[in-house]
């Protein structure tokens, strides 16, 4: 059961809300969230520990199957029976994803009742595009491709040093996925009207400025030393409990992502990646990995994983 009736992700944030109001939306959260618990859908601490249940059986699955891929890869088949198991083990993936995806939903509807005195409306223009941005860092929820069903994230072109509101998409997930010497999906969309209206905590300190004024401060090399020593830090603390981000998960397999740094990196903002539990180097594994191209993910990043953003 589903209780949004628009895009949401685990940072509390509601997109898509430029013609709604603050208290009609979360209002009917509201009400999808208590006829779910009305349903005996499970919430609170019960839905936190059916989530690390499923995420432990799900990562038992994935195991087993690059086990199996590793298998046919090496020795060019699989046996009848291999292959069988191969097929079973991918559909109990998809339930359990689906399984996950539900709980994910519950857990942010709770951030937004959590945050529900501090959420404000934000208008999407030229000065507040990196409030946009920051909310790339985190999974959508409800925004599949309507070619391959895959889920999409917002986007924008790499190469581009100042972003501006027309410049973001959204981009299907598929276009990580290498099969051969194609991308499984090349799907993108542009973003509608009614998506550059964002209900969002707007009490992270970076909200406060301009996103031109936000990007200055990123260029100050005693700042960007700081930042890059608390992401190192984050990155070995993440590491030593055997730990993935949390709010971004594979669209493959469904585990949390791994926070990477480049060698030979040009700068911060070309350093550090996240990468699938099962991402290798030159395509050995998974190919699903998301650049941490600007301050703003960077920000949401921290802010999610130790509770203070970049400021």
């Amino acid at each position: 059961m589903s209780f949004f009736d628009r895009l949401a992700n685990g940072l509390g944030t509601l997109l898509g809300v430029l013609v709604d109001t603050t208290v009609q939306v979360i209002s009917g959260i509201k009400r999808g969230y208590e006829a779910y618990k009305r349903q005996g859908g499970a919430t609170g601490a019960e839905v936190v520990d059916e989530i690390t249940r499923k995420k432990d059986r799900l990562r038992s699955v994935n195991d087993e199957i690059m086990h199996l891929r590793n298998q046919r890869m090496s020795s060019g088949s699989l046996s009848d029976r291999a292959r069988k198991r191969w097929e079973d083990l991918r559909a109990e993936r998809d339930q359990l994803l689906s399984e996950l995806n539900q709980g994910k939903e519950v857990r942010a509807a709770e951030k937004i009742f959590e945050t529900e005195s501090v959420i404000d409306k934000v208008e999407i223009g030229l000065e507040t595009t990196h409030v946009l941005q920051y909310n790339a860092f985190a999974d959508t929820l409800g925004k599949q491709c309507r070619v391959c069903g895959r889920p999409m994230k917002l986007q924008w072109k790499r190469d581009l040093s100042v972003v501006e509101p027309k410049d973001f998409y959204w981009g299907c997930t598929g276009w990580y996925v290498v099969q051969g010497d194609r991308r499984a999906c090349t799907h993108t969309e542009k973003l509608q009207r009614n998506d550059y209206g964002l209900m969002t905590d707007t009490t992270a300190p970076e909200f406060s400025m301009t996103a031109e004024e936000f990007g200055i401060i990123l260029t100050d090399k005693g700042t960007e030393k700081i930042i890059d020593t608390r992401l190192n830090d984050l990155k070995s603390d993440l590491n030593s409990g055997h730990r993935g981000v949390e709010l971004a998960t594979c669209p493959v397999h469904g585990e949390n992502m791994v926070l990477r740094r480049k060698q030979n990196a040009t700068g911060l903002l070309d350093a550090y990646f996240l990468a699938c539990p099962y991402w290798q180097p030159n395509n050995a594994g998974c190919t699903f990995i998301e650049k941490l191209k600007s301050g703003s993910q960077l920000a949401a990043l921290l802010k999610s994983e130790t509770g203070r953003g970049v400021l």
